[in-house]
């Protein structure tokens, strides 16, 4: 494939491999390298070019790095046919042609400077790159600028043709003779994992091809970087026996000894016919390779079955020569194609838990879902200091995953309040607005998600706390936190355009035992006609979603006029999951009480928990407790209906009270979860625009 690199931009022409991730071309100098027909690419002479640091988390995603003499990011790659190349990780502008005969540039794109190679490369090939799901992929790295899609169609070997490998909206595959089968999420991430049910051979009865282990991914992957398909023993003799039985030609040992069955093609002139072989993917996908994807010319008049035994490395694979003349399109953007991933949600103590698994094998957590925070932490072993939780602690020396992130790295930067612990870990401090504070390491894990389909998504190396030291008002059914805020470190933030920067949650009534979701990516989406929808507005810190809210009304009564952000400022308004009241500025919680003391008719009491500054003697009242409506206008006309279980909460037996209370005293106002009860609440990063729709949550 070819693409532009440095400034001035030189054209590169590299291997395009689905197998691999990482980027890299031979640069100057490059004494022990294999010889290539172009020259070397000089970093020197690139105004862009920059040596990544090895201490930053991009060094870290390498399978195989070290830290070379100047405190450089080493990469020591080796591949699947004995093949390697080393050199430094660095960072580069990376250029594409457009149809419109531009070209457009991704500066700062991660590669691979090779010093030192050998191996099975062709004097043809500048380098390569890697088109796999890892974090260091041209994929992972365009993301979202392609719709974290890409496909391409591969001309037979057999001529000089070209084609052209898409991106984004272009890559888009549809018609009546495409078919469609799931992606599926494995370890390493790397791979796109497929699952094959079976092989037909001339419409004879079909072989089942043997399941993937349980608890593991698809049993085949795809990838362009390998010649021959590769299938398990069992299924191969199978699928010969069927051919053999097809093919009316006699058999001959392959004298390059990579194939166990050939036949003799010298006699039969230009009428040489093999059966279809059909591989049969989930999904009702079947995938029909003709003579040119089957069986290949392994000498003169010698035609190979083009299968081959996985068995040496472990892992079949869907080569080549099977994908050429076939449009090939990956969508990446749901990690599991055909199924959509969520969080179950539940009712807490004045708070809401979500569920999620953390580690490799993976434990199910419980903990808090909160928008209004960045930092995923959940209580570790050992935690001698922390608040009592029901479960037991996360283990992280229990799992195969985890990974204590380096003071040194990029991310640890991001915490808000981070120090360097005494074996150079990224230590955090984290304090919450209730005086709440939790301790711990930051650290790398697999978190996975269960799907619609059944299966589990994952997506390793997410970053989280592990908590070894905790205080607060923290109930014993949490196991910790979830960040679902707008900072680099939130849950969001890192699933980012897996999930099309979208998620939703219907939070049902707290006076229920109901459960509900949390959603990710399409399946969040929310309209109808009774959706409304408001801008979520940028502000500092980039945590918090805010919203403009303009008017508060109480049953229909004149608007009251809320007091607008201050100049320079985001909006008036943060929409939080973690805060269970409402909060709002003391003019406008008068304006408001007074507006609903002229509606309620029922005795104003004292609230004797002393949090509330409106109640009401309900005791008198039976049955027929009617409390008023209160909309809260946002803006972009998007009125928000707050029934009186939204908007009214019992703070004693007979005593209920507005759920509105000063902000005054934190300096923002929170539209709470009480507030947020039985919507279906919808948030869209990319248009920057929140939805919210009344819903019965408790039967979502």
């Amino acid at each position: 494939m070819s693409f532009y690199l440095g400034s001035p931009a030189e054209k590169i022409v590299a291997i395009a491999d689905t197998g691999s991730d990482l980027i890299w071309i031979q640069c100057k100098p490059c004494d022990e390298c294999y010889h290539q027909k172009a020259p070397l690419f000089d970093p020197q002479a690139s105004s862009t070019y920059k040596v990544v640091s090895c201490n930053t988390d991009s060094c870290s995603a390498l399978p195989r790095g070290s830290c070379g003499s100047a405190s450089q990011c080493e990469y020591n790659y080796k591949y699947g046919d004995g093949s390697f190349v080393d050199g430094f990780l660095s960072s580069e502008t990376i250029s594409f042609d457009t149809t419109g005969g531009r070209r457009v540039q991704f500066p700062k794109s991660l590669f691979g400077c090779t010093h030192s190679s050998k191996g099975t490369f062709d004097e043809n090939d500048a380098g390569l790159v890697g088109l796999g799901g890892g974090q260091l992929s041209l994929i992972r790295q365009l993301g979202s600028a392609i719709d974290n899609k890409f496909s391409y169609c591969l001309p037979s070997d057999q001529t000089n043709a070209k084609s052209s490998l898409n991106f984004g909206s272009s890559a888009v595959i549809s018609g009546s003779n495409a078919v469609t089968t799931p992606l599926i999420s494995g370890t390493p991430d790397t791979f796109y994992f497929l699952n094959l049910e079976q092989i037909s051979v001339a419409g004879q009865g079909a072989v089942a091809v043997k399941p993937a282990s349980p608890g593991r991914a698809g049993n085949i992957i795809i990838d362009s970087g390998t010649t021959l398909t590769l299938i398990d023993d069992d299924t191969l003799q199978s699928v010969e026996s069927k051919v053999k039985s097809s093919v009316d030609l006699k058999q001959v040992t392959d004298p390059s000894g990579d194939f166990s069955l050939c036949f003799d093609v010298s006699g039969a002139g230009g009428n040489v016919k093999f059966p279809d072989i059909t591989f049969h993917f989930s999904g009702g996908a079947p995938v029909v390779l003709h003579q040119s994807n089957a069986f290949v010319h392994s000498a003169q008049n010698t035609l190979c079955l083009a299968l081959i035994s996985s068995g040496r490395i472990g892992i079949n694979i869907f080569g080549n020569v099977a994908q050429q003349n076939f449009n090939i399109g990956n969508a990446i953007q749901n990690p599991t194609a055909a199924d959509n991933f969520y969080s179950e949600i539940t009712p807490g103590n004045f708070e809401y838990l979500m569920s999620f698994y953390l580690g490799s094998p993976a434990e199910k957590i419980v903990a808090i879902a909160d928008t209004g925070s960045d930092l995923i932490w959940i209580q570790c072993k050992p935690c001698d200091e922390c608040y009592h939780q029901t479960v037991p602690l996360f283990d992280p020396q229990a799992s195969s995953t985890y990974k204590v992130i380096s003071c040194n790295a990029d991310s640890c930067s991001a915490l808000p309040q981070g120090s360097c612990g005494s074996a150079s870990q990224c230590e955090y401090n984290y304090k919450y607005g209730d005086g709440s504070f939790v301790d711990g390491f930051l650290s790398s894990e697999t978190i996975s998600f269960d799907t619609t389909g059944g299966r589990r998504v994952q997506f390793p190396k997410s970053l989280f706390g592990c908590t070894h030291s905790s205080k607060g008002t923290f109930d014993e059914n949490d196991a910790g936190l979830v960040g679902l805020g707008g900072g680099q470190l939130s849950l969001i933030r890192q699933l980012g355009s897996a999930i099309d920067n979208k998620f939703s949650y219907c939070l049902p009534s707290d006076q229920t035992n109901a459960k509900s979701r949390l959603n990710f990516g399409s399946s969040a989406v929310i309209s109808g006609s009774n959706a409304v929808t408001t801008p979520l507005i940028s502000g500092a810190p980039d945590t918090f979603y805010f919203l403009n809210l303009e008017q508060i009304s109480v049953a229909g009564q004149g608007a009251v006029a809320v007091k607008p952000a201050s100049p320079g400022r985001a909006g008036n308004i943060i929409i939080d999951s973690g805060t269970t009241l409402t909060l709002i500025d003391d003019d406008t919680l008068q304006s408001v009480e007074s507006k609903v003391k002229n509606s309620v008719n029922l005795k104003q009491v004292t609230d004797p928990s002393g949090d509330f500054s409106l109640c009401f003697d309900v005791s008198g009242a039976g049955g027929n407790v009617k409390f008023p409506d209160i909309t809260f206008h946002f803006s972009g006309g998007a009125p928000v209906v707050l029934h009186q279980s939204n908007a009214f909460v019992e703070s004693a037996q007979n005593i209920l009270c507005l759920a509105l209370i000063s902000s005054d005293a934190i300096g923002v106002n929170i539209f709470g979860n009480v507030a947020q009860q039985n919507f279906n609440i919808g948030y869209d990063l990319g248009a920057m625009t929140l939805t919210l729709a009344p819903t019965d949550c408790a039967n979502m």
